[in-house]
């Protein structure tokens, strides 16, 4: 899409993501918040940003630990969940399958509570109240007897409908909560592995982060995979297709090796040279977690920051705001993690 066609098409999509742009936590007060020394002081210096609203919502300066989380995932929701609205109408299809991840987390959550005979005031604390399936939807939905109430009821007139007959239809074989809630992940990916070869006619550089992101994802299923010693064919299911990595290339690069890290000294889609140091020294998976994630989310940034007028410039904001909040939860649990302040900074980069 190319000179005043594009202007036209994405014009106003671009002038929307760069107001939302310049609310993103900048470079040098996130190096002070991955510095920080407490918990606390991180919060404190967040009270002064985008994210001060969704913080008080559980208390501001004396927030609980276990709603961060909440915190920072409603504000990257309702953030992520603008750009559905500013996408050219023939194009916001593909950006509601990327986005598919923050809109279904209410539904798995409502599932989930369900399933453990809770009623909605036991969730309610937890739920991001945006878009389709925000906190009336959910309270209404929970007011079903069953977990299959629940998914037909939602199922209803919405954008995901597909994903939520494959989670009910799951559901009804075996009464298991947690069938239905690998059913909604395994939809989404199949739908955002869809989306790539759609992204490939209007901009190739889109699709290949997205296929470079589902490369993260599959990897890291199979190291979890190689440490707990189970064979392929067994996680084999839960590979999503359509990454820069075909499943069997996966399949022969895990049976061809012997344990974490020889798997990973095989990965040749990411620089895993640092985190394996990493995880020599503590065990920790989350080193590998950290390095993938930074290199899809840079690259990423890399790659369409500067992809003006084009589905590229959306795409981008994503990325960004991914990895601001990827960085927060970072700096905010490196002490749960095991990392010292050096080797944080060292897997924990932030490039904007």
């Amino acid at each position: 899409m190319l000179g005043s066609s594009a202007a036209v098409r994405y014009g106003y999509s671009t002038a929307r993501v760069k107001v939302m742009e310049s609310r993103l936590i900048d470079a040098k007060t996130m190096n002070e918040l991955i510095s920080a020394k407490e918990v606390g002081a991180v919060i404190t210096k967040l009270l002064q940003t985008d994210y001060r609203g969704d913080l008080e919502t559980f208390g501001g300066v004396n927030i609980r630990r276990r709603h961060v989380d909440f915190a920072l995932s409603g504000n990257m929701a309702r953030s992520l969940g603008k750009l559905i609205r500013i996408a050219p109408v023939g194009e916001r299809k593909i950006m509601r399958s990327i986005l598919g991840k923050y809109a279904l987390y209410n539904i798995k959550l409502a599932i989930e509570a369900k399933d453990k005979k809770k009623n909605y005031e036991d969730i309610e604390e937890f739920v991001v109240d945006f878009g389709q399936y925000g906190k009336a939807a959910i309270r209404d939905a929970m007011r079903e007897d069953s977990v299959e109430g629940i998914i037909s009821r939602l199922e209803i007139n919405s954008p995901y409908r597909s994903i939520l007959h494959q989670a009910v239809e799951s559901y009804k074989k075996t009464h298991y909560a947690d069938d239905a809630l690998f059913a909604i992940d395994k939809g989404y990916y199949a739908t955002l592995s869809k989306a790539i070869l759609a992204l490939r006619r209007i901009n190739s550089e889109s699709a290949r982060i997205i296929k470079k992101d589902i490369d993260s994802v599959n990897l890291m299923l199979l190291i979890r995979a190689k440490r707990l010693g189970i064979k392929f064919n067994a996680v084999e299911n839960s590979l999503i297709e359509n990454g820069s990595t075909n499943i069997q290339q996966l399949m022969q690069l895990y049976n061809g090796t012997s344990d974490v890290e020889s798997f990973v000294s095989e990965i040749k889609e990411f620089d895993m040279k640092r985190s394996l140091v990493q995880y020599r020294k503590n065990r920790h998976l989350i080193a590998f977690e950290i390095a993938m994630k930074n290199r899809v989310l840079q690259e990423g940034m890399k790659l369409l920051k500067h992809s003006m007028l084009s589905f590229g410039t959306l795409l981008a904001y994503v990325y960004m705001k991914e990895i601001e909040v990827y960085a927060l939860r970072i700096a905010i649990n490196s002490k749960a993690y095991g990392l010292s302040q050096e080797e944080l900074s060292e897997l924990m980069t932030w490039k904007q």
